[in-house]
């Protein structure tokens, strides 16, 4: 694969994993709707300002590094992307991405620091193999996110859904393990590629 196909399809896969469609990525990344298509379908060479913008719309970062670190960096770029505990379309993968977009939206709107750390509970879920059982749960903590969006500046309410978050983590990770295993994954070393 050459090296614009593969910007091409980080960019399609990190669009989708934040639930953008390419006309939203465009205006965020103040880009005509139809070059992101030709971008994502390799059809059109990428000006460096261009994908600065496009990056930074996804979050992401253009980075330079030396070639012999380009294993390692894709190691953890691979450990840092959320797993995927379920069949994509299940209905407890649904709800945590719910769960997740609706956090980044009510970061949008409240000022409160508690915001963060329900963000990052919420990021704590994707470590688990969660069993379906739990999706009555999931759905509970996603009716309380709603009620915070429509009510951004209502504390009470994002302190007992940041609660919920959290002892719904802390159930997660003191489960019998086979009931909940939390993911591992591998260290990766500089040391190992220099064989």
């Amino acid at each position: 694969m050459n090296t614009i196909q593969e910007m091409s399809g980080t960019i399609k896969a990190a669009r989708e994993a934040k639930g953008l469609s390419q006309r939203a990525l465009a205006k965020l990344a103040g880009l005509p709707q139809s070059h992101i298509s030709k971008i994502e379908n390799a059809g059109v060479d990428l000006r460096v300002s261009s994908l600065a913008e496009i990056a930074r719309a996804l979050d992401l970062e253009l980075t330079l590094v030396p070639r012999k670190t380009v294993p390692v960096v894709k190691s953890i770029v691979r450990s840092a992307r959320p797993v995927e505990n379920h069949q994509v379309g299940s209905a407890l993968a649904k709800e945590l991405e719910k769960m997740k977009s609706l956090a980044d939206q009510i970061a949008q709107s409240s000022s409160f620091k508690e915001v963060a750390q329900l963000q990052n509970r919420i990021h704590d879920l994707t470590r688990f193999e969660i069993p379906d059982s739990y999706l009555d749960t999931f759905e509970k903590v996603n009716r309380q996110l709603k009620e915070i969006r429509k009510e951004p500046d209502n504390f009470k309410r994002l302190v007992e859904s940041l609660d919920s978050v959290q002892n719904l983590r802390n159930q997660l990770a003191h489960s019998p393990s086979e009931q909940v295993r939390q993911i591992r994954r591998s260290a990766y070393s500089l040391e190992d590629d220099d064989g």
